[in-house]
């Protein structure tokens, strides 16, 4: 037990000593994104993909804030009903309006969260609570980031895991 907490503290030791990335102050970015929704939203819908605008601000060496917006549709599946015939859910569009923040434990790598709130657009369209856990890598020209995607209201949730790539661009 010994030997692996003096490890653990190691590791948190060593991140805490590799400043991740200098405060710039602001950078955009913009990319593309591939979703598969999970859970709930998994039984109507099969696939997204879509578009991402990002801003990035650096508060210090390792802590950023960030805003992100964005369009994604999602493909809708096929249903067979007896009696009825094949029926095709309609494509779901998704625009999130998000903020939050990131922390840079090393050089490259980063860990962050963001909420706000998500649109769902087509019929009946509604917005709804968001939230996005994200882990991720970070180098000069580009990020890659994996997340988790929730769309909470009434009790319900709409989720999906994203894949964004995202090309740093402009700022100071």
């Amino acid at each position: 037990m010994k030997k692996v907490f003096l490890a653990a503290t190691f590791v948190v030791a060593s991140f805490m000593g590799a400043y991740a990335q200098p405060a710039e102050g602001f950078k955009f970015g913009a990319g593309v994104r591939a979703s598969l929704p999970i859970g709930d939203m998994a039984d109507g819908y099969s696939f997204g993909i879509g578009a991402e605008l990002q801003g990035e601000y650096g508060i210090s060496d390792m802590i950023s804030a960030v805003g992100t917006t964005g369009y994604t549709s999602f493909f809708g599946k096929k249903f067979d009903i007896p009696g009825v015939g094949s029926v095709k859910n309609d494509a779901l569009g998704y625009i999130p309006i998000l903020v939050g923040a990131r922390v840079y434990p090393s050089t490259n790598f980063f860990i962050g969260a963001q909420v706000g709130y998500g649109i769902l657009t087509g019929s009946g369209s509604e917005g709804a609570f968001n939230y996005q856990p994200q882990v991720g890598y970070n180098a000069e020209t580009f990020q890659v980031a994996l997340n988790y995607n929730g769309l909470s209201k009434s009790g319900s949730t709409l989720s999906h895991l994203g894949l964004t790539a995202i090309y740093k661009f402009g700022g100071n």
